[in-house]
């Protein structure tokens, strides 16, 4: 009889479950005593019946046991094996939709350029998920006006997979030689044995307000489809929302 297969290649450490149980009940309960006025006046403690005279103290210690657990959650979170692989499914996501309206709008950039042979790498790594090249610099977008920024990119003939090779690199070196593309600058130590440049640097500017909201619908992609934000990141989500409605019914 074969061996059933898992359906997901990971699961979560009995270290850390454990402490996701404690965090996670103990963030539900901060609220309930905080808001519905609940206390306790009696702790039974192996057969022995402690009386409390002041229950408020009570609260006063939930509270310290929310940070504590709050802590050793954190700890295990950290060393977790497969926080890393979520972290890049995060970025994923969140990045997907930024980095797809920014290679539609270099292409626009570049469309005197043969779109079969044309691709696209950024300086900022946030959008290089597939690879980068070594010679390509790393620059994060750089903030140029109130709430706009400018994006580096590079631009290079791809042209495997076609039989006429040489035919398009002087297609693609030929164009960019030209005078009226003077503006896209060869990348600086990335010539081939014939002297042509690999690589060719322009910008383009972007609105930092739409890709917040980019951002925002990446995170709630991510949020909705992967197992990875139940497992590892609800439990933060539930503890910061336990610390805002318990800190509302004290101060509010």
């Amino acid at each position: 009889m074969a061996e059933d297969r898992k359906a997901r290649y990971r699961d979560i450490s009995d270290g850390l479950l454990r402490q996701r149980r404690n965090l996670m009940v103990i963030s539900m309960l901060m609220p309930l005593f905080f808001l519905s006025g609940a206390s306790i006046e009696r702790i039974n403690l192996l057969g022995t019946v402690i009386s409390i005279s002041n229950p408020v103290v009570i609260k006063y210690a939930l509270a310290a046991l929310f940070g504590y657990f709050l802590l050793r959650y954190w700890q295990y979170y950290q060393e977790e094996t497969f926080v890393n692989d979520m972290h890049h499914k995060m970025r994923e996501h969140i990045y997907y939709l930024e980095e797809t309206f920014l290679t539609k709008k270099a292409r626009e950039k570049a469309h005197f350029v043969e779109p079969s042979i044309l691709s696209v790498c950024f300086a900022d790594p946030r959008y290089s998920r597939g690879g980068r090249y070594a010679a390509i610099p790393m620059n994060k977008d750089e903030v140029t006006f109130l709430f706009m920024r400018k994006c580096e990119f590079y631009i290079y003939a791809d042209d495997r997979g076609y039989p006429n090779k040489e035919g398009f690199i002087e297609q693609f070196h030929g164009t960019l030689s030209e005078s009226q593309y003077s503006s896209w600058a060869p990348l600086d130590g990335s010539f081939d044995s014939n002297g042509k440049p690999h690589f060719y640097r322009q910008y383009l500017s972007y609105s930092i307000l739409r890709f917040n909201v980019y951002r925002l619908r990446g995170g709630l992609r991510y949020m909705f489809n992967e197992s990875y934000f139940t497992d590892y990141q609800l439990p933060f989500l539930l503890a910061f929302t336990s610390i805002v409605v318990t800190s509302s019914a004290i101060f509010i």
